[in-house]
């Protein structure tokens, strides 16, 4: 035997313990890739929106409770259904690609952050079973789920529930303000008082405080290692007392507005918020405590199992993942990069200030922070014939985010919430203006008996708006929505154009007013 084949024979084996540590770090190497790619689809959210905001520290208070529970993990038992948790990997990866293509070109479609957050979720659980069984799959199936705090509600519930906060505040202080002997009265979510209009905006009607409490509430109860009764019962007192708070917010600072005047509710507005919310979650946190002491917490130590190897996703099966992932994000952007295009034709407004009784409206800075514009104003003038106008205008810079959340804060949503009436939807048209095609979809509300006529234009860089079929970007149905992702169309820059006008009783009166108007406002650049 040759020196090299008795070094060879006498080779040690690979160290069991290095083989098992590289197993983990490809198995952290692929989930951390997964959840990138779910926390890059939510973080515009939560940075911008400051509903989401404490999302931002949910992916921290994830990996927090599974380092908790893996402290004192059970030991690993075989799976008994292997091929079926692989298969399902399998098809939870091929779901992927789908998502994100649909995704790019919807950055707003809340739908798809939840079938994403499942996918990776389900993905997470599966590799979780396969390295330890079943034991392993429910004692750390909670820390996983509870990152579906951190995603957006869909629209229309959220608007739902927003909506009805509103006017439960606002009429639960219209009867505050009647008690104290002020005269109020209510018009939507607008309350009226001697000194003026006070509205109850998003940010007043308590949905925020109730998310936070609610990832505070499963959080503590983790933390605290509680019963599921007594985890429901603490997430139930939350959303008590986050409402609570709230309506004592609203009536500190209705009262403010109505004695000292609007000016003074700006200056009390963030700060009134900040302490009730702080108080709010220091009270939470004061239940908790007291159902510790009385012996509310549940003793999930984990049965120790006859010890095991654990049986873990193979290495080749865990690479492949991993490259599907990457090609799948890479063909994404090819497909969009293929068929970006951008609009032959570009314009903005040019600000009517030479016109009768021209002011700027400022834009409220609740509104400043959830739109994240780079341009844009708003201002009002009356018409030559004696009419008001009003005119909103904004532009986004291209970006992943431009435009998210005009889509949900549109006419037929906001106004009325305000106390303004829908009469009608007049549907979508492309008016010519200056050389330039705008697509403008025309409303007709009643404001207290007085017809209210708003023209809301969306256009963004990516089609040229030739003719009216081109005007199928702005349709945020289903349909339209999947068609956007087929055609490779994403946001590369957006801009709206909002113009209201008061008193014309003719629908076609008030479109012809409109062309006028257009002619002086919109400029081609």
């Amino acid at each position: 035997m040759s020196q090299m084949d008795a070094t060879t024979a006498h080779a040690p084996p690979a160290a069991p313990g290095n083989t098992k540590t590289a197993g983990w770090l490809l198995i952290l190497a692929v989930l951390g890739l997964f959840w990138f790619e779910l926390i890059a689809q939510l973080k515009p959210e939560w940075w911008l929106n400051p509903q989401y905001n404490y999302g931002l520290i949910v992916p921290v208070l994830l990996v927090y409770l599974l380092w908790k529970r893996w402290q004192n993990r059970p030991a690993p038992a075989t799976p008994h259904a292997g091929p079926f948790a692989i298969l399902t990997i399998v098809l939870a990866a091929a779901l992927f690609l789908p998502i994100r293509l649909v995704a790019e070109a919807n950055p707003d479609w809340r739908l798809l952050s939840w079938l994403l957050a499942f996918v990776v979720i389900t993905i997470s659980l599966a590799i979780v079973y396969l390295s330890g069984g079943n034991s392993w799959l429910r004692y750390f199936a909670f820390p996983f789920l509870f990152f579906l705090v951190a995603v957006p509600w869909p629209v229309r519930i959220e608007q739902l529930v927003i909506q009805n906060l509103m006017r439960i505040v606002t009429a639960i202080n219209v009867i505050f303000l009647q008690l104290a002997g002020v005269p109020a009265l209510q018009h939507g979510n607008v309350i009226e008082v001697g000194t003026g209009f006070i509205g109850i905006e998003e940010a007043c009607s308590g949905v925020r405080s109730i998310q936070a409490t609610l990832m505070i509430s499963l959080f503590l109860g983790e933390l605290y290692s509680f019963t599921a009764a007594r985890r429901l019962l603490l997430v139930v007192i939350g959303a008590g007392l986050a409402f609570i708070c709230n309506v004592a917010r609203t009536a500190i600072l209705v009262w403010i507005a109505t004695h000292s005047g609007l000016a003074r509710l700006e200056a009390w507005h963030d700060p009134a918020g900040l302490t009730i919310l702080i108080v709010c979650l220091f009270g939470l946190w004061l239940v908790s405590l007291a159902m510790l002491r009385r012996g509310a917490a549940s003793s999930y130590a984990p049965v120790i199992q006859q010890q095991q190897t654990p049986m873990h996703f193979g290495r080749v099966a865990l690479v492949l993942l991993c490259v599907w992932l990457l090609v799948a994000e890479g063909a994404v952007q090819i497909w969009y990069r293929s068929h970006q295009t951008v609009a032959a034709s570009h314009w903005a407004v040019l600000w009517p200030d030479s016109e009768s009784n021209y002011k700027s409206v400022p834009i409220a800075p609740e509104a400043e922070t959830l739109l994240q514009y780079n341009e844009g104003g708003g201002a009002s003038w009356e018409g030559k014939d004696g009419h008001q106008w009003l005119m909103f205008f904004f532009r986004w810079f291209p970006g992943r985010t431009a435009a998210r959340f005009v889509k949900v804060h549109r006419p037929d949503i906001c106004l009325p919430a305000s106390g303004r009436t829908m009469e009608r939807d007049d549907g979508l048209r492309m008016i010519t203006v200056n050389g330039v095609n705008l697509p403008i979809r025309s409303y007709r509300f009643q404001d207290h008996g007085s017809p209210l006529h708003v023209f809301y234009c969306y256009w963004d860089a990516r089609s040229s708006y030739e003719n009216a079929a081109a005007a199928v970007v702005e349709d945020w149905s289903f349909q339209g929505r999947l068609r956007a992702a087929l055609q490779g169309r994403r946001e590369i820059g957006a801009q709206i154009l909002e113009i209201v006008v008061w008193g014309y009783e003719d629908d076609k009166e008030a479109s012809e007013a409109l062309a006028r108007e257009l002619g002086r406002v919109v400029r081609v650049s």
